[in-house]
């Protein structure tokens, strides 16, 4: 087909030999407002559910012209009947070199427009970004047991990307034709933004659609609220102001319903949260849940094809655990920026209540700027996390090892941020249920400088593929090397590093033994000498490995414990008769300190305290302070 120079020797394609050039004036004059298009409501019906796609999917090069038409059959157009089209709706992505549209309607795709309307970039209604809603002089009567083409023809300066589509698939939503070139339907570019304007006295009345919904969690606690994200659109003339959304496993025999109440224009897509307890669920199985809308302002729904979208397969838990965090910061003592970092981490933690101390857990590795007296070989192996080609810094943070998002390198890793920044972020991933939990237990040898620890936990849904367990042991109020001197940006005064490893059972951690879905771990491990005791702690977690993507190492739940909590041992058993009572008390090496329950005079520190009465023995520990 040859196209038709218009007055800017643009080719203009169009199927309607007989249109007069006085129309086309017409056009150029006055914006495009037809007589016929009263303050009746038009119906907008298409495929794309009111969204036009902003994102391009579909560039044509240089000065050209296209088309493009969704296909409405006489089973969509059915309810419509007696009514007549008054124009197209139709989205550009970008309105950036298109010089003219031109809306129209057609029974066959290489036919004869029924009714055009032509706008450009000259006329008072010009081509713009986003919606252009164009209306026909004169309606066409939709005819009983028919389909039709609704589309537009523009051409085009330039290259450009004007052609505006969103996700989705439907039978006859994207036809498309560009240059000299044959109609071919292109489902894998998605839905076109089309949508044909009706008008008559047939239109729906009460029609709710719903677009999409999501839980906020991927399973199901008994018992307990879960809250749903949820997108409906009003496709019906008359506003809503009332429906009822419903969750239900038909198969199962479950629903519940609420009834809500919001307004929702004609033609409005909105977006809603609700929450729900689901009644009659057994914990271990799986559901598959739907949600749904109906009875829009207690009507029947004229169109419940579109009331329902699927949640997917739900797995339903017992419970879920409370979640500790584990903070790991790259740290070392060539940088200069980092006694910095470390006053913010002091001062976030300041600002946390007792059970969120209780839940914050951090271990720093002595890389990331080069190396120190500090660094263990697995804080070598760390800056695999950073994923940036050999590209490392410090201070630098991991929280969970939880990929950061927003970046263009995949990693966990994140800087220093203001300290309500990152207590906002530590607190909001300590709000996150755990499926994990873990609780560390264990014998400390303080003369041998060993520790038997021992790591247990349950598993309620198996979120991490490769789980393994790491322990470390970690150190506060440790004297910076050159006697407290040797921290860069330390403004020369004493630095003290917190959180220093003192040993650790495996780089990436080691595999537990599982008995059904509950998992045990033990391991010894040895400190060094000249470590103060009482400043210690033991840190133990489970977490994801994958050895080929640094953000698909989770950390599923952690736990630390004081070490002065541990069991003593070394300490010899104490015979005695069985009608006497003694006691006893030793320090943390094992070391007889008194022989009776006499604390007066004792230095501060820890102490371990045996008593023996009848025949039997109980062990407690005191703190003098």
């Amino acid at each position: 087909m040859c196209g038709i120079p218009d007055q800017s020797g643009i080719p203009r394609m169009h199927h309607n030999t007989h249109m007069k050039i006085g129309k086309i004036l017409l056009a150029l004059t006055f914006a495009v407002l037809p007589a016929t298009a009263s303050a009746q409501t038009l119906y907008k019906f298409g495929f794309c559910s009111g969204f036009a796609g902003t994102e391009s999917r579909l560039t044509i090069e240089g000065q050209a012209s296209a088309e493009a038409a969704i296909f409405l059959s006489a089973e969509d157009l059915e309810r419509f009947s007696g009514d007549a089209f008054a124009g197209v709706n139709a989205a550009l992505t970008s309105k950036l070199n298109v010089h003219d549209m031109t809306a129209w309607i057609r029974k066959d795709l290489n036919g004869e427009n029924l009714a055009e309307q032509y706008i450009d970039i000259r006329t008072t209604q010009k081509p713009r970004d986003g919606w252009n809603s164009i209306q026909f002089e004169t309606p066409v009567d939709i005819e009983p047991a028919t389909g039709y083409y609704v589309g537009y023809t523009f051409n085009q300066t330039k290259t450009a990307s004007a052609i505006s589509l969103v996700d989705g698939d439907h039978a006859g939503a994207a036809w498309i034709r560009t240059g000299e070139g044959s109609w071919s339907e292109r489902p894998d570019l998605g839905i076109l933004s089309i949508e044909a304007l009706i008008t008559g006295d047939n239109l729906p009345q009460n029609d709710l659609q719903f677009i999409s919904a999501s839980l906020s969690d991927d399973y199901y606690v008994i018992d307990t609220p879960v809250s749903m994200v949820y997108e409906i659109r009003n496709n019906g003339i008359e506003p809503v102001s009332v429906f009822t959304l419903t969750i239900a496993d038909e198969e199962a025999g479950i629903s519940v319903s609420h009834t809500v109440y919001q307004t929702v224009p004609y033609g409005v897509t909105r977006s809603y949260k609700e929450s729900f307890v689901i009644p009659g669920v057994e914990s271990g199985k799986r559901y598959r849940f739907s949600a749904s809308v109906s009875k829009p302002n207690g009507s029947d729904d004229e169109t419940p094809g579109d009331n329902s979208v699927s949640l997917g397969e739900i797995p339903v838990l017992a419970t879920v655990f409370p979640r500790t965090v584990l903070l790991e910061e790259f740290t070392t003592e060539r940088c200069s920026n980092c006694p910095a970092a470390a006053e913010t981490v002091h001062d976030m933690i300041a600002t946390f209540t007792d059970d969120q101390k209780k839940r914050f857990a951090m271990v720093c590795h002595h890389s990331g700027y080069g190396i120190d007296a500090f660094t263990q070989p697995c804080d070598k192996d760390y800056i695999w996390f950073y994923n940036d080609g050999g590209n490392m810094y410090a201070p630098a943070f991991m929280l969970n090892r939880v990929g950061e998002t927003g970046g263009t390198v995949s990693t966990p890793v994140f800087g220093n941020l203001p300290v309500s920044a990152f207590a906002y972020k530590v607190t909001q991933a300590q709000d996150v249920p755990a499926l994990y939990s873990i609780e560390v237990s264990g014998t400390h040898d303080a003369a041998a400088r060993r520790l038997h620890v021992k790591v247990e936990g349950e598993e309620m849904l198996a979120s991490l593929e490769n789980p393994r367990i790491t322990v470390y042991v970690v150190e506060d109020n440790v004297l910076a090397s050159d006697d407290g001197m040797g921290q860069s940006g330390s403004g020369g005064a004493k630095f003290y590093h917190n959180h220093v490893e003192r040993a650790y059972n495996s780089t990436w951690g080691e595999p537990a033994a599982w008995n059904g879905n509950k998992y045990a771990y033990e391991c010894d491990l040895e400190y060094p000498e000249g470590c103060k005791t009482e400043d210690m702690q033991v840190v133990a977690f489970i977490s994801n490995y994958d050895e080929t993507d640094p953000v698909n190492c989770e950390v599923g739940n952690a736990a630390w414990k004081a070490l002065a909590d541990f069991d003593p041992s070394g300490i010899e058993g104490i015979s005695t008769d069985s009608g006497r009572t003694s006691a006893s008390i030793y320090d943390l090496s094992g070391s007889l300190s008194r022989n009776c329950d006499d604390t007066t005079g004792l230095p501060a520190g820890v102490y371990i305290v045996k008593k023996i009465s009848g025949g039997k023995s109980t062990t407690s520990k005191i703190i003098i302070r």
